[in-house]
């Protein structure tokens, strides 16, 4: 097997992408440890890769990224990481006007902020090592506005594009490359997530309710078509072995549908589709006598 230059940091690495990035890398020969948040959902990484049989090769390391100066004190006993894959993230689906101040900068923490903290906390081992892979999980929502309820999610994901890009200028002379993985739709948790608090909210006396109910059935149909992950943790581990990793992977039928769609159609019918599909139409007005 090929001797690898260094272990491998993957956060949020129980479900979705993060597990199954975790597991393939470590089946080609990487070290890899994975954050999770809890003992059980350590217990979950764990046996996912027994039953894969890289035991020997994934660790798990209990860590919030929300709480950033955890992170921070984690790094003091973590190894020199070749490979950072920021992973950890979720949707707070909800109208800008419905998601409190304190929900809206949860997403932020977890989305934005955490992935600057842990490449930060990582780019000194990186520079020991002499080189490094720096991988952005984002999503085509970090590209192309085309999500509405979710405004916070968006602005995380064009955040993360926007630092990313930035990071990657930084720290190209150290011999680290920085790249950016833009999924659409997969099966993941965070759809199942996203479901529940559009089902939430739209109990709730907010003039989005409509809109909320249309959110839950669309999600439930997108979960039902969706890809497994798999091919996102493909172009992940492509992108920590490649000698020159593009800066950015766009994965998934949809993604490409989106961009396009962004790239040629005025933004006022782009708008207004949205708007009908979503049942974001507004009240109906009486005509005038």
């Amino acid at each position: 097997m090929t001797q690898r230059p260094g272990p491998v940091l993957v956060t949020g690495a129980n479900s979705g992408f993060g597990l199954e990035t975790v597991l393939r890398l470590a089946e080609r020969g990487w070290e890899t440890w994975g954050t999770v948040r809890s003992e059980k959902k350590a217990a979950v990484l764990t046996e996912a890769a027994r039953r894969h049989g890289v035991s020997e090769r994934v660790c798990p390391v209990i860590l919030d990224v929300s709480d950033h100066a955890a992170i921070q004190r984690a790094f003091t006993e973590l190894p020199d990481f070749y490979g950072v894959v920021n992973n950890a993230g979720y949707s707070e689906l909800g109208a800008v006007e419905d998601v409190s101040p304190e929900r809206a900068k949860a997403q932020l923490d977890v989305n934005l902020i955490a992935p600057a903290v842990v490449s930060s906390c990582a780019l000194p081992g990186m520079r020991r090592l002499g080189a490094g892979r720096i991988v952005m999980v984002s999503s085509i929502a970090g590209r192309a506005t085309l999500m509405p309820l979710n405004g916070w999610y968006h602005a995380s994901k064009f955040g993360l594009e926007a630092l990313s890009d930035t990071l990657r200028i930084e720290v190209a002379g150290f011999g680290v490359r920085v790249s950016i993985v833009e999924p659409g739709f997969f099966k993941t948790g965070i759809a199942d997530a996203a479901q529940e608090r559009a089902l939430e909210r739209r109990h709730r006396d907010s003039p989005y309710a409509p809109a909320y109910a249309r959110a839950a059935a669309v999600l439930r149909g997108i979960m039902r078509v969706s890809p497994p992950p798999d091919a996102v943790a493909r172009k992940i581990v492509g992108a920590i072995e490649s000698r020159y990793p593009s800066r950015r992977y766009v994965v998934g039928l949809d993604a490409h549908a989106g961009l396009a769609a962004t790239a040629f159609l005025p933004r006022g019918v782009i708008d207004t589709t949205i708007r009908l599909v979503s049942g974001l139409s507004g009240p109906r007005r009486s005509p005038e006598a």
